[in-house]
């Protein structure tokens, strides 16, 4: 292929990326054949090297060299990433995850390493289901996108065909949903799944500090939502390839109620946005999530908002923060503050998905300038400084990030989708990106295939297979080799402005409380802010330009209170709420007697439980009550591991005069061994009669948590909170 004149591809503030060379400050890095070349002041400093292909793997090239370049480099590094068990993890990482590989695959991998990720894919089940990630609160059900390996095991599928496989995965899938059902809430009475946003686990970088580990446990996040839908949808799929309609039926509709739920409670019609998280009690954090705006215009969810929500996502001269505005609270970058490259790869998907050549020129510009400024697929990188080496934590060839460039030729440029018993071709060339393309070798089940684009935009002008008129629609039955040209028509040749996408800021910080009473709710300024929002059980009740708020007196209900910050067109997370009770609606019942048969008593006010018969029981004191609605929460600690990891969130079936009335989790709440710290659990709500009541935490079948043998915390006094 002749050398192409050299073209800019991007420009700003930040970096200059041409189709052969990246200018960022005082380095230089050009494209050459097989290698990239690093210069300072015009002196080569080093050189990163990469081999053809592997047999069997599909090759690119182009008139880019750049994009040919950061291709071959994500190839060399997804195969350095391969186990000598054949399975596909990291540099720093030695074992498969689930979110990673679920991603990876569904990305690139698939195509590009079908049977290492259906061996990585397997590696993530255990009895039959799914296992959770480590997360906060130690992972499952505080953590619950699980259901991500789904993605994964379709992308496997489709390009496999395999029968056998797909019906294993159809019930590893339903498994896995059957025990969400044990501790997560009804979908007759709830359709949103609970538990934190996806890959987003490390609570102190994205939520609101306000909230603790068991209130994230109970909120509702908009990217794991998605993520249930889309697992729902796929193994409605798969159930009805295997004649099993009635089931196939049920799990479709249940995909589309969630779908329509994740509509109503998360779309913002004013900013045209979704929503991050809500609380259990409503309330809607209005920061942006990219991987999931991105999942939700992939899957269908976002329907007619897609196009707009994708607009406005915001942006830094870098790329796309996986979440904006950035906590003002953390100044450090790992999520917060961030670019991750596979998140980029999701959002330039979702463009190419809208055919939106604009914002997909932005993606596919910041995963070039990242990979090529690095000389290797990152975990992640400063949103504000676009450097690596200020993040908490990185990898270098980072297995999502390797596949999200490969998907980002794959299934961006050239637009490979499956679609029921085709391969269907729906490219997305960007215009800066025009001329040709070349993805040779490609193994489709009994197809090899070779396909050359040629121009730019989303529309086809002409089709030849094999030297014939022919379709971007192939039968997946095809056998052979398949020689696929492919004429682009742009539609307009005006020149297109630069997208005009909102800039990535910082929030405001959110207020604390001074000593507010039943009376008066006070709070101390916060800089920057112009007036504050005061939220009472979840909505917007009042605002004010003070710090301060008279409470009515003669309101004798129970009511939550948060106050949020707003000023310059910014606003802050909602601060810890304040709880406004009646006088004598709280009731603290002790613990009173452990084991079945009352095998220990309670000694200092707290009791150790974990799964042996002698502990596995913890009963209160008797209590009389009014005729009432309340809230039940529990003093815990759970200090056997990190609150950020592990997999040993405590679960617990609450009993109320002794038949059961829920499943209570304990997530680890401070750091491992500080057996001393003290949280409260996520509040159930119990409609109970007045008299005499009985309560106990029992260790039951329902409660056998993600580890599956250490299930143990420390459980002091129970709180009662009559609200109504």
């Amino acid at each position: 292929m002749p050398e192409a004149s050299e073209k800019l591809l991007a420009e700003n503030a930040a970096y200059r990326l041409t189709t052969h060379r990246l200018v960022q400050g005082e380095t230089e890095v050009c494209a050459a054949a097989q290698a990239l070349e690093y210069r300072e002041n015009g002196q080569e400093v080093r050189r990163v090297e990469f081999p053809p292909p592997p047999a069997g793997c599909a090759g690119y090239r182009g008139s880019i060299p750049v994009l040919t370049a950061a291709y071959a480099l994500a190839i060399k590094e997804l195969f350095e990433n391969e186990s000598e068990a054949g399975l596909l993890a990291g540099a720093n990482w030695s074992t498969v995850w689930t979110r990673d590989i679920a991603y990876a695959a569904a990305l690139g991998g698939a195509l590009a390493a079908p049977e290492a990720v259906r061996r990585s894919l397997e590696s993530r089940v255990r009895d039959g289901v799914i296992l959770q990630d480590t997360g906060t609160g130690g992972g499952w059900p505080v953590s619950t996108d699980r259901v991500s390996w789904a993605l994964g095991a379709w992308s496997y599928i489709k390009l496999t065909g395999d029968a056998q496989w797909s019906a294993w995965a159809a019930d590893v899938i339903l498994a896995t949903l059957k025990e969400d059902e044990r501790v997560l809430p009804s979908m007759e009475t709830n359709p949103l799944r609970s538990g934190e946003t996806s890959f987003l686990d490390w609570r102190m970088q994205s939520y609101p500090d306000g909230m603790s580990i068991a209130d994230i446990g109970a909120s509702y996040a908009f990217g794991t939502n998605v993520l249930h839908a889309i697992a729902r949808h796929i193994v409605s799929l798969l159930l009805r390839q295997q004649g099993r309609k009635a089931e196939a039926e049920k799990l479709h509709a249940e995909s589309a109620a969630l779908a329509a739920a994740i509509q109503k409670h998360f779309y913002m019609e004013g900013p045209g946005q979704y929503g991050m998280m809500l609380t259990a009690d409503g309330h809607l954090d209005e920061r942006t999530d990219s991987l999931a705006t991105a999942l939700a215009v992939l899957c269908g969810v976002a329907g007619e908002h897609g196009a707009r929500a994708m607009k406005k996502l915001p942006r830094s001269p870098w790329g796309t923060p996986v979440f904006a505005p950035y906590k003002a609270s953390v100044k450090d970058a790992y999520h917060n503050r961030a670019v991750w490259p596979f998140v980029e790869a999701f959002v330039m998907l979702a463009h190419a998905e809208l055919q939106d050549t604009a914002g997909a020129s932005f993606s596919l510009s910041s995963l070039l300038r990242a990979a090529l400024a690095f000389g290797t697929h990152k975990e992640n990188f400063n949103a504000e400084s676009g450097r690596a080496e200020d993040t908490l934590l990185n990898s270098d060839r980072q297995l999502w990030s390797d596949c999200g460039m490969l998907g980002a030729v794959y299934h961006g440029l050239f637009g490979l989708q499956f679609q029921q018993k085709n391969l269907f071709i729906s490219p997305c060339v960007p215009k800066e990106y025009a001329g040709s393309h070349w993805l040779t070798g490609l193994r489709v089940r009994g197809m090899v295939l070779d396909i050359h684009l040629h121009g730019y935009g989303t529309e086809i002008a002409a089709v030849t297979v094999n030297g014939k008129p022919g379709s971007s629609l192939i039968p997946l039955e095809t056998e052979g080799h398949l020689h696929i040209e492919i004429e682009l028509m742009p539609i307009d040749e005006e020149e297109e402005a630069a997208p005009a996408f909102p800039a990535a800021t910082e929030d405001l910080p959110t207020p604390c409380w001074d000593a507010p009473t039943r009376e008066r709710l006070s709070w101390r300024p916060e800089e920057g802010a112009e007036s504050y929002c005061i939220y009472r059980d979840g909505r917007a009740f009042a605002t004010t330009f003070d710090c301060h708020r008279s409470l009515d007196v003669a309101d004798t209900r129970y009511h939550t209170y948060a106050v949020q910050a707003t000023g310059q067109g910014r606003s802050s997370c909602l601060s810890v709420p304040f709880e406004c009770a009646p006088e004598g609606a709280g009731y603290t019942l002790a613990p009173a007697r452990i084991g079945a048969e009352a095998e220990y008593t309670v000694e200092h006010g707290q009791a150790w439980l974990d799964t042996q018969p002698h502990t596995a029981r913890l009963d209160y004191e008797e209590a009389t009550l009014p005729a009432g609605t309340y809230r039940l929460r529990i003093h815990y600690t759970n200090a056997t591991a990190s609150e950020r990891d592990g997999d040993t969130c405590a679960i617990r079936e609450l009993f109320l005069d002794g038949a059961s009335a829920g499943i209570i989790a304990l997530p680890h709440n401070t750091e491992a061994g500080q057996w001393d710290a003290d949280a409260l659990t996520a509040a159930l709500t119990l409609t109970i009669p007045e008299g005499k009541h009985t309560f106990s935490l029992r260790y039951t079948e329902r409660c056998v948590n993600a580890n599956r043998e250490l299930n143990q915390c420390m459980a002091r006094a129970l709180q009662l909170t009559r609200i109504s």
